[in-house]
Order: structure tokens, then C-alpha cells, then sequence
């Protein structure tokens, strides 16, 4: 049977950029809602890495503290070693940001983070 429903602003794919748009919108009083085709945001094909940009993102919305207490790595510098000489590749440590560094954690956890955080919200759903 067909359902039906009156919002606002209909936001169409629950990706990050899509959930953090609800949420955005939700926490401005905007009728919202998220459209998702899969009932979770489980599958093999979504990123593992925060970068130090999406964390000062989520630090201004006030998220943060939530956000880190979430299971996650953190990868501050990068070295390869390319038939035996070691490369210095990246150093994250040097950026002039609170989170100098990316925080690898599954992206279905950080999707889930959203709703979560969107839901208290009582405009924002799923």
C-alpha cells in the first residue's frame, strides 16, 4: 500500500553529504526528510576515512565529542618503502587544525552517527 507523506524538503540518498544536509536542515527547524533506497547503510562499497576538514565540520556543529567517541584510527603520517628506500609520504601532524590527522572508521558508522544525532531533531527522519 502506498504511503503518503508532507514535508518541506525531501533529500534524495543517505550518503554523508545527504545526511549531514538533513541534518543541517532539521536542526534549523526544516521539515525534512532523508530518502535512503537500502533500509541500512551496511555495504562493502562506502569510505573508511574522515578527514581532518569533515572534523572541524562536525567540532563547529558541536558534534565532535560524540563523533569521536565512535570506533576509529587515526593516521597522522605516512611512510612507504619503495625497494628499500623509506619515503616519507604525508604528515598530517603538521596541519594547522585541531584534528590533524584522518580517522578511519567504517562510513556506515558515521552514517548512523547522523541519523542519530538528526533524530533528535523531531523534523529530521529516515
Amino acid at each position: 500500500m502506498a504511503q503518503s507523506m508532507k514535508v518541506r524538503c525531501c533529500i534524495v540518498g543517505g550518503g554523508p553529504a545527504g545526511m549531514v544536509l538533513g541534518y543541517l536542515l532539521g536542526r534549523a527547524g526544516v521539515d525534512v526528510v532523508v530518502l535512503e533506497k537500502h533500509a541500512d547503510f551496511f555495504r562493502d562499497f562506502r569510505g573508511d576515512t574522515v578527514h581532518p576538514s569533515t572534523m572541524e565540520v562536525m567540532d563547529e556543529l558541536g558534534l565532535i565529542d560524540g563523533f569521536l567517541k565512535l570506533p576509529h584510527q587515526r593516521l597522522q603520517r605516512l611512510e612507504g618503502d619503495f625497494a628499500g628506500t623509506r619515503v616519507h609520504v604525508a604528515d598530517l601532524g603538521r596541519l594547522k587544525t585541531k584534528y590533524p590527522y584522518i580517522a578511519f572508521m567504517p562510513q556506515w558508522d558515521f552514517l548512523n552517527f547522523l541519523v542519530e544525532v538528526g533524530s533528535q531533531h523531531p523534523v529530521m527522519s529516515e
